[in-house]
């Protein structure tokens, strides 16, 4: 897409001039046809023309240089893709005519006769004629950005409401990976596994008797049951009173979101039991080895503990202390007396001018 901005807006650079000499050869990109020869770079450019049409915006000049039967200058939208190649024959405008050839003055000037146009007559006219041609990405005079340009190609749903519980910054990436299948319910257990045929029961691994699905292994299962009650008692939050996946989705969405340190680690803490859970399952199942709920549990404390001594600093209150014993985080990761001072006057403003001057005894 990038490229394809460079070759419409000129810009001034070797590539841009060796295709429009040798490749382009005087035609339009827009006219440029496929060709079997062609590299593969200029096969995915002619790919996403139509693509990259829908999000030009084309701000027309008085002496405008758009090809007018070509270029995508209305609604995205090239006049001969619109209407046909017939249409340039009844009009009597030439192929490679320009928009300042049905230009007159600062008023548009089709030709009457041609039935074809009407439509094109009535929307051109609630088109402003500017001095100059200007070509724009989304809005007009907009430049190229990569972030409109991707977010124009992937496909775009509805915000989950989870969403900040999964993708929020200082996260493990393998333990959020794993929390994002999770809340998709998108992990092959053996539920599934037996509707396909794959297996020939779907009990729990852990031994608990109860078919394994993904409400059950999160956390219903007397197994992760144990483990996610440590982890909650170690973030000093309340036991819930249902335990499946369901349940403990909308207890995260509702007491994990936010920047404070204990909502970090609550959904630090959820991610951890969540990887290293279904790692465990996946140990019995397939390594045949089984480790009990504290080797679990001392595992996610590390990793938990490893993550926030590098990546937090907090404020020393009884409530953060007891959670970083709790996890057994180094003390490190308390703000100092002068940082916390300096974090305080940055946000509460205490540092003004006059309190500047009274500490120096000036006024």
């Amino acid at each position: 897409m990038n490229l394809i901005w460079d070759l419409l807006s000129e810009k001034p650079s070797l590539w841009v001039s060796w295709s429009k000499a040798e490749i382009l050869r005087g035609l339009s990109l827009w006219q440029m046809e496929k060709k079997q020869g062609l590299s593969v770079t200029w096969k995915a450019i002619l790919r996403l023309r139509l693509c990259v049409s829908s999000n030009l915006v084309y701000s027309v000049g008085l002496n405008s240089s758009w090809s007018l039967w070509f270029d995508p200058w209305l609604h995205s939208m090239s006049l001969v893709e619109r209407l046909g190649t017939r249409a340039i024959h009844d009009t009597g405008l030439p192929r490679d005519a320009s928009l300042s050839d049905v230009i007159h003055g600062s008023n548009w000037s089709w030709p009457s006769h041609v039935w074809q146009l009407w439509d094109i007559r009535h929307e051109s006219s609630l088109i402003r004629i500017e001095q100059r041609d200007r070509l724009g990405w989304i809005k007009p005079g907009g430049p190229f950005s990569f972030k409109l340009a991707y977010e124009s190609i992937r496909p775009s749903s509805s915000i989950v409401s989870w969403s900040k519980v999964v993708w929020s910054s200082g996260g493990i990436p393998k333990h959020t990976f794993c929390l994002w299948l999770t809340f998709l319910k998108a992990h092959c257990t053996m539920d599934k596994l037996l509707r396909f045929g794959v297996v020939q029961s779907s009990l729990c691994p852990f031994g608990c008797g109860q078919d394994e699905t993904v409400d059950h292994l999160f956390f219903d299962c007397a197994f992760t049951k144990t483990v996610w009650s440590k982890v909650m008692k170690m973030n000093n939050c309340r036991l819930p009173t249902s335990w499946n996946w369901n349940d403990t989705a909308t207890w995260a969405v509702e007491h994990t979101v936010g920047n404070h340190f204990r909502f970090w680690i609550r959904r630090a803490g959820l991610a951890a039991s969540v990887y290293h859970c279904w790692r465990e399952r996946n140990n019995r199942i397939f390594r045949q080895s089984a480790a009990t709920t504290e080797s679990i549990l001392a595992r996610i404390r590390s990793d938990v503990a490893d993550k926030a001594a590098l990546n937090r600093s907090i404020r020393d209150s009884p409530a953060n202390r007891s959670i970083v014993t709790n996890w057994d985080i180094t003390e490190s990761i308390f703000r100092n007396p002068i940082d916390e001072l300096s974090h305080e006057q940055r946000y509460t403003g205490s540092n003004t001018r006059q309190e500047r001057q009274r500490r120096r005894g000036v006024g």
